[in-house]
């Protein structure tokens, strides 16, 4: 082999390799094309699965509603008379409002004979007695020792 030969040879494969590798990247661009085409139509096709479920669900709870909204004007329709139902609804309201009348005035009257005999709601807190105190005089009155001598908390009972 002569050496221009072996040159004319050497860029025959130069350019051969070079088809090859530019071949080799436009399938490795077209094959990642594909994968991207493939993902976004999965994801299209799920949309439109979920979007098909959801209308299938709202057409069922649609055709539910309706059953239920035709059972309950059946129902009202066998009822009778509406004013008759009313008129115990009405009945059982005035009852109620009644006693809520009475029970606000039986406070009322207690209030006032409470100002009357001029006794104040409550006890200011000065003048109340403390617990310790109240424990205090309940035992002088029984002849028991003070809650002075004894400890305040204790574990177990106390020994007499």
């Amino acid at each position: 082999m002569t050496p221009e030969e072996y040159e004319q040879f050497k860029e025959a494969e130069k350019q051969h390799l070079r088809k090859l590798k530019e071949l080799k990247k436009e399938h490795q661009q077209l094959a990642r094309k594909a994968k991207v085409t493939k993902a976004v139509t999965d994801m299209a096709d799920g949309v439109q699965n979920l979007y098909d479920e959801h209308e299938e669900m709202v057409d069922r709870l649609e055709r539910g509603a309706v059953g239920s909204e035709a059972r309950l004007e059946v129902a009202l329709d066998s009822m009778g008379s509406s004013d008759a139902t009313q008129e115990a609804l009405d009945a059982a309201q005035l009852e109620e409002d009644q006693k809520a009348i009475q029970k606000a005035k039986a406070q009322e009257l207690i209030r006032q004979m409470k100002l009357a005999d001029g006794a104040p709601d409550e006890r200011p807190a000065s003048s109340a007695k403390s617990v310790s105190e109240a424990k205090a005089d309940a035992s002088e009155t029984k002849g028991e020792e003070t809650p002075s001598d004894l400890p305040e908390k204790t574990i177990g009972r106390m020994r007499r």
